[in-house]
């Protein structure tokens, strides 16, 4: 009862001064959808932040693929995440990691010789670019990095190994493996 009767207080008093009730009640309704639309806005970036802190288990320092580019987080709040590059620094909204929008892929406990490559480090093997052959010098959860007959080193993504756009065959076991079997290649073959 109080409530209404303030109420009817309010509009005899703006009557009064000349406001009418349409007037106010047309700027309240453009201010609470206005006020709504922002409070949802940022409410909603919150649930996502707290859907990526629960889902996604991410930590600062973790290395990370952010679309298919190497990384590091950096810093982590409840609206963005924030990742370190080679190329420069990427903010990327929670919102937009929680809707799939942008993938995230965590990268630990990375052991060459358990990838899931069929080489290992100074493994011979044969590459699709230009059909050179070459020894597997290293091998990392971004790349793998091939020294060429030519003298040349050539490094490869993994992600274009895996998809198949890049071909890498081993050709000899590495040299431990072949001098225990009494087989030695050499960069001839």
């Amino acid at each position: 009862m109080l409530a209404i009767a303030t109420l009817i207080l309010m509009f005899g008093i703006l009557s009064i001064i000349n406001v009418s009730a349409t007037e106010l009640l047309t700027g309240a309704g453009i201010i609470s959808i206005t006020a709504g639309l922002v409070i949802s806005t940022f409410v909603g970036s919150i649930l996502s932040g707290f859907l990526v802190f629960t889902n996604y288990r991410f930590r600062v320092g973790d290395n990370v693929i952010v679309n298919n580019t190497p990384g590091k987080i950096t810093e982590m709040s409840a609206l963005v995440m924030r990742i370190q590059t080679d190329v420069g620094q990427i903010t990327i909204p929670n919102s937009a990691i929680a809707t799939g929008g942008v993938i995230v892929n965590v990268i630990r406990g990375f052991d060459a010789a358990e990838s899931r490559f069929h080489y290992k480090l100074g493994d011979r093997v044969v590459t699709s670019y230009m059909n050179e052959q070459g020894i597997v010098k290293e091998i990392t959860p971004y790349y793998t990095l091939i020294y060429l007959d030519s003298g040349k080193e050539v490094t490869f993504l993994n992600n274009s190994i895996l998809s198949g756009a890049v071909v890498i065959a081993k050709i000899a076991q590495t040299s431990t493996e072949t001098k225990e079997q009494g087989f030695i290649p050499s960069r001839e073959e």
